[in-house]
């Protein structure tokens, strides 16, 4: 039975989650591809196990995998594949019925097939007109050959009228990517696509059905929000062009990746939405701090339609809040003043997202003993929100007159933003040791921009933001790009470790160390043509941490007993 679920698996792997589908009989010939499923090849995913193997301190990774295939086919192999070329799958439709089909590259398709001997007769599968029908449970398959390629469905029909060179159908994604998928959302019939929206919308219905106990204003405000979101789904789904997945390892590189491109057809909103994703720039340059664990940095355009749904929630969340605050028991002079700070507060946040302009950014330093962290951005009215803040210390200092050597306001300006200091200490020994006696925390506003910062070196990391983002406006960045180096992150956690675990990290950060600072995981987006672009990225010391990760499992649980 090992053969014939080795097999099983080779040639119906293409075709997982797509043989659901509406069978296809009487297809027409004029098709549009829905799904696209591209695997660059045998020999391709091979290399890369074995590169990662090498990083892992596993270089017989390969062989290992490829004697537990010659096992399976009882030393047969798999000669009769063609390792060197891609495999693929592909869905398409007439507008009603939807065919689908898989492809391998073979050399000798009787050969391969042979593999795949009736367990109780042991007979190799027979083509009829040379078509092979193989039982393999549910469904059954039926497997061609033409120019090369064998073609797999679960629908013999279908491979009447196969392709002489399926790889046409990929569109090279076989040449950018190990593994991808693609969803051409437009080539869905409409009526289908009308039943799928139909079905979410019953299903959204369902879950907003109001729970026992709760309350006609919170199931409104709740049912409110949902339905805002469901119509945005809706919109974007009726706007989307394509949708692609696409995952690889650059050996040249010493990086992997995985792609999120979304597209929109041109000419809709969704798709004005997108362009204002290019060209986009911000003036808080300066949080990509050289030497810094963690780096991040936003900007982005708001549009008329993202302004009106948050406006909206905004407004839910003051109702709500401000009628929490009158269930709170205060003495009506405190509630008072609680509101009238809850509202001067949103109509900052209010004013901000009416300025359409989204642009912020984040760094987290982990110097040993010093931990910092620093977020900051633009706001549209820094007066407002300042008011704020001091009405808030000198309710804080009334309450608790020992505040008042903990919290300094104007302590002093730096280029035109004021900070007002707090100093929190910390009174756990194991903490203090990791974080410092005391955690400076920083508050620097301006007319146009907000920052906390917090940490053993707050003030002064914070200057160094600061500089650097008036040395760098209006720098041009992708519209979202969020930055870890995992050395300094290991180290930090290898000092904050107890001794069970201090071992072990500081084994992983040491590794790290090596890397020559290719030790970064980084999540980029950026705009493209009536879409967006987004790439998460690891460089070649995080597959080697993933690798060395991977074998203390299996030590684990060797040593226990367990599968590994």
């Amino acid at each position: 039975m090992m053969k014939r679920t080795f097999l099983s698996t080779l040639l119906v792997a293409v075709l997982l989650g797509i043989s659901c589908l509406a069978p296809a009989q009487g297809v027409a010939a004029d098709l549009k591809t829905v799904v696209t499923v591209s695997f660059s090849g045998y020999d391709e995913v091979l290399s890369d196990i074995e590169y990662f193997g090498k990083l892992a301190g596993n270089p017989n990774l390969t062989g290992a995998l490829e004697g537990l295939l010659m096992m399976a086919t009882q030393g047969e192999g798999i000669e009769g594949l063609d390792k060197t070329r891609p495999w693929g799958a592909i869905v398409q439709t007439d507008g009603e019925q939807f065919p689908a089909f898989g492809f391998l590259p073979v050399k000798d398709l009787e050969q391969l097939v042979g593999l795949m001997k009736n367990p109780q007769t042991g007979e190799a599968p027979e083509a009829e007109d040379g078509v092979y029908e193989i039982a393999i449970q549910d469904p059954t398959v039926y497997v061609t050959e033409k120019s090369g390629w064998a073609f797999i469905s679960n629908e013999r029909d279908v491979l009447d009228d196969v392709p002489d060179d399926p790889t046409e159908l990929l569109g090279k994604l076989n040449e950018k990517y190990d593994l991808a998928v693609k969803a051409s959302v437009q080539n869905v019939p409409e009526a289908k696509r009308q039943e799928y929206i139909a079905l979410l919308k019953m299903g959204a219905g369902m879950a907003m059905m109001q729970a026992p106990g709760e309350s006609d204003e919170d199931y409104e405000i709740r049912t409110g929000l949902a339905t805002q979101a469901i119509d945005q789904l809706v919109t974007m789904f009726n706007e989307l062009d394509e949708v692609l997945l696409g995952f690889s390892i650059d050996q040249e590189s010493g990086t992997s990746f995985l792609d999120i491109e979304i597209t929109a057809v041109e000419g809709t909103n969704t798709a004005a939405q997108f362009a204002q994703l290019q060209g986009t720039t911000t003036n808080f340059a300066g949080f990509n701090l050289p030497g810094a664990a963690v780096v991040g940095n936003w900007a982005n355009t708001l549009s008329d339609a993202d302004v009106t749904q948050i406006k909206s929630t905004l407004a839910t969340v003051r109702t709500r809040a401000l009628k929490e605050l009158e269930n709170q028991g205060l003495p009506d002079d405190e509630t008072k003043v609680a509101q009238e700070l809850l509202s001067d507060l949103l109509d900052v946040v209010e004013k901000t997202i009416e300025s359409k302009k989204s642009d912020g950014g984040l760094a987290l330093v982990l110097k040993p003993g010093a931990p910092t962290v620093v977020i900051g951005g633009a706001i549209a009215d820094g007066a407002t929100l300042e008011k704020v803040l001091k009405r808030v210390a000198d309710i804080a200092k009334g309450e608790t007159p020992e505040l008042g050597n903990l919290i300094k306001l104007d302590a002093e300006t730096h280029e035109g933003v004021t900070f007002h200091n707090i100093t929190v200490p910390v009174p756990d020994e194991d903490a203090a040791a990791v974080l410092g006696q005391t955690v400076q925390v920083v508050i620097g506003l301006s007319d146009e921009s907000f920052y906390v910062a917090a940490g053993g070196e707050a003030a002064a990391v914070l200057k160094q933001i600061i500089d650097a983002s008036k040395a760098d406006a209006d720098k041009e960045i992708p519209p979202m790009r969020i930055s870890a180096a995992l050395t300094p992150i290991m180290k930090f956690a290898a000092e904050a470790a107890g001794e069970g675990d201090k071992e072990m990290i500081t084994g992983l950060a040491d590794m790290l160390e090596q890397s020559e600072g290719k030790d970064h995981v980084t999540m980029v987006a950026k705009g493209i043509e009536n879409g967006q672009h987004l790439r998460l990225e690891l460089e070649e010391g995080v597959l080697k941490l993933i690798g060395m990760a991977i074998q203390m499992a299996q030590a684990v649980g060797n040593a226990g007993g367990g599968m590994f």
